[in-house]
């Protein structure tokens, strides 16, 4: 699991206030030993000589304690400047700066709940992390590379740095508590790793991945995933609409894109004991309502009903695809629920 260095920063220094430590003890009971002198002797004469601040000997010194007292003086003082140097190293560079942020990024992993992990920051990552950002869901982004840890960090954007195939990194990543996952690697083995393992994980997991190659669709689906996009394909798809129906490509960006307009698509899901449930379209009166206009029902069993008639039912499980402004859809919610 190649994460970040989660210790503390003045554990560098750690090694030099130990070997200080045993200087300064060492010190105490070698003048106790070679000077006979008493306890407090030892103390405030080691203190001076490590402190260097040059005065007078607590009393003459012997031969033997003259060459000791060098020691002490090599050790100790090389030790404790040695200790400052790290402290205004580590204090000039921000690295304890860094460590708490990383701490506070690290507490908010570990409290996120239905949240989406974007697994694999290129290209297509950045596209889906844009949009998650405009839609202001939680999310988190699992990425191999030391410079995503850099970007989202500044963002304020949770991320893991590290293997998403490693099973420890999608754990810490909360994976049993996530609500989807975004396997949009460059590698489509990757991508198929990371779905087994997820799925593995999360049998309610909703699953998106990337397929670079066609014969890939079908291994990812095998290995748990709910849905497989090939950006080819649905670049050349996208390219041969702008060129023949450009205006309504136009309008589907306008409304799929929050932000860029005041209303948008949204889905629904009815759960049992809905007061719509066994409800006609028309005994619903959604637009009345809410405001929000009906434009499709997908059933429990998966059909879509594209062009839902006034005398079309709506049953438990049924998830509706409504265009509307975000105030209209929670009106609509109150009424679901």
């Amino acid at each position: 699991m190649n994460r970040p260095d989660r210790r503390h920063p003045f554990r560098r220094i750690l090694p030099a206030m130990i070997f200080l430590a045993i200087i300064v003890v060492v010190g105490i009971l070698g003048y106790a030993l070679i000077e006979k002198w008493s306890l407090l002797d030892s103390v405030y004469m080691v203190v001076l000589t490590l402190s260097t601040v040059g005065f007078q000997e607590v009393h003459p010194l012997s031969p033997a304690g003259r060459i000791f007292t060098i020691f002490i003086i090599v050790g100790g003082v090389g030790s404790a400047i040695y200790a400052a140097g790290q402290i205004v190293e580590i204090t000039v560079e921000g690295e304890m700066t860094g460590y708490r942020r990383r701490r506070k990024m690290d507490k908010t992993i570990a409290e996120m709940k239905d949240h989406y992990v974007i697994c694999g920051f290129g290209r297509v990552g950045h596209q889906v992390a844009q949009v998650f950002e405009t839609w202001q869901v939680p999310f988190l982004v699992i990425d191999p590379k030391k410079e995503s840890l850099d970007e989202l960090e500044t963002r304020g954007i949770p991320v893991l740095i590290g293997d998403a195939t490693d099973d420890a990194v999608l754990r810490a990543a909360g994976i049993d508590r996530a609500k989807a996952l975004i396997a949009c690697s460059d590698s489509d083995v990757a991508n198929v790793y990371i779905t087994l393992s997820a799925r593995q994980f999360n049998h309610s997991l909703n699953i998106v991945a990337r397929a670079s190659q066609k014969e890939t669709e079908k291994k990812l689906t095998l290995a748990g995933a709910n849905r497989v996009i090939s950006p080819y394909f649905l670049s050349g798809v996208r390219m041969a609409a702008m060129a023949t129906q450009p205006v309504a490509v136009d309008f589907l960006d306008l409304v799929t894109h929050s932000g860029l307009a005041d209303f948008s698509l949204f889905q629904i899901a009815i759960p049992p004991g809905s007061p719509l449930t066994r409800k006609t379209i028309a005994q619903a009166d959604i637009r009345n309502l809410s405001g929000a206009m009906l434009l499709a029902i997908r059933k429990s069993d998966g059909a879509f009903d594209l062009q839902p008639k006034d005398t079309s039912t709506i049953d438990a499980n049924d998830v509706l695809v409504v265009l509307g402004t975000q105030d209209q859809f929670d009106a609509l919610q109150k009424i679901v629920q």
